[in-house]
């Protein structure tokens, strides 16, 4: 299972806006990964193993999560899950959870519904595991009965692990809903014939036929790339300094200077009050790891666009001192006067959800 490809956030400005303002815009929750709108950091954590990483989820992780009892503890072990599979340790980005955010997002937009999430179908559920499908086509001609109709083949260029190099993954209608069949003819294989057999002919779903979740179970082997200690989390239950709100952290302003030729030099000015992040404790150091992404859109153009890693470490002694302190940035690009949509997106890399926030932008020549 390579899962390479976003995400994240922290939480709230309470005791922050009588010195700051926060501008009026349209906040997104991304519900996908992370806290809906409005819900606590506390209410997702008792459902978020629950939700889409239970798929790639060990099942000693599953029965651990199910113990703790506190969201210190389950924010400590999120932060480890993730780190658990990142291909490049603690580096700016979480590669794996990239890919999962990405994963995530392509079944929510293809696969959903108003009757369920795109991740809880079985086209979701195979994009989530294996990626998405190089190839798509309908196969007519399937045997009586075999489908209500024509089946749907998902082709990869890559071999999935355990299976056979080329082998599509079959899907047909059946009972009002698609369901994913096992290899048709069969091939040499573990599953014993009375097993496949039952899985053709059943009309539960969506759920993965056994050959494909012995691939599955190598692949979340495979992933499993950094050693983590899930048993100090009980023992550890100051990861955090607070649980603030579902909110965003932080404050912004907009400023404009001239650039050579027809661009404007665009500034925004971001403040963080440290009392309102979520730290972990990494190392005997309090940290929380973010990326900002910045876009201003024109309709579907990019006019401009910047990125930066917010990485900011306290001594664990000196936390209670310095809850109030602020911390500032500037993230500067150029873009052509117009009015455009500001997109700001708050990447929380050891959380692993995210939150954005859009609004409507004039950008002027001084």
């Amino acid at each position: 299972m390579r899962m390479l490809r976003t995400s994240a956030r922290a939480v709230t400005v309470a005791g922050f806006a009588a010195v700051l303002t926060l501008p009026t815009a349209e906040v997104s929750a991304q519900g996908l990964s992370g806290p809906a709108e409005g819900e606590s950091i506390s209410a997702w954590t008792e459902r978020w193993m629950d939700g889409p990483v239970s798929l790639i989820a060990t099942e000693d992780e599953k029965s651990l999560y199910g113990d703790f009892d506190s969201a210190r503890q389950r924010l400590q072990f999120i932060r480890l899950f993730w780190e658990r599979r990142d291909t490049q340790f603690r580096g700016p980005r979480n590669e794996f959870l990239d890919e999962f955010e990405a994963r995530l997002g392509y079944a929510e937009d293809e696969f959903g519904s108003d009757r369920s999430s795109g991740w809880e179908t079985v086209f979701g559920q195979v994009v989530l595991l294996f990626g998405e499908p190089a190839r798509t086509r309908r196969e007519m001609g399937l045997p009586e009965g075999f489908s209500d109709r024509p089946a749907i083949l998902w082709s990869y260029d890559d071999q999935l692990p355990g299976m056979e190099p080329n082998e599509d993954l079959l899907f047909v209608f059946r009972a009002g809903r698609w369901k994913l069949m096992p290899p048709y003819p069969s091939g040499p294989t573990g599953v014993p014939e009375s097993i496949r057999a039952g899985e053709r002919q059943s009309n539960v779903g969506p759920a993965i036929p056994a050959d494909y979740q012995m691939s599955v179970n190598e692949a979340i082997e495979d992933s499993l790339i950094n050693p983590v200690d899930y048993d100090t989390i009980r023992d550890r239950v100051d990861t955090a300094v607070q649980l603030p709100d579902a909110q965003i952290p932080f404050a912004w302003t907009v400023n404009t200077d001239s650039a050579p030729g027809e661009q404007v030099e665009v500034t925004i000015d971001f403040t963080w009050r440290l009392g309102a992040l979520i730290f972990h404790l990494v190392d005997e150091q309090f940290v929380t790891d973010m990326v900002v992404d910045v876009q201003l859109m024109d309709e579907d153009d990019i006019a401009g666009t910047v990125s930066e890693r917010v990485r900011i470490e306290v001594p664990q002694a000196d936390m209670n001192s310095r809850l109030e302190e602020t911390v500032t940035r500037k993230l500067t690009f150029a873009a052509p006067a117009g009015t455009y949509n500001l997109e700001i997106l708050l990447l929380d890399q050891l959380l692993g959800y995210r939150t954005v926030y859009r609004d409507n932008v004039s950008i002027e020549r001084p």
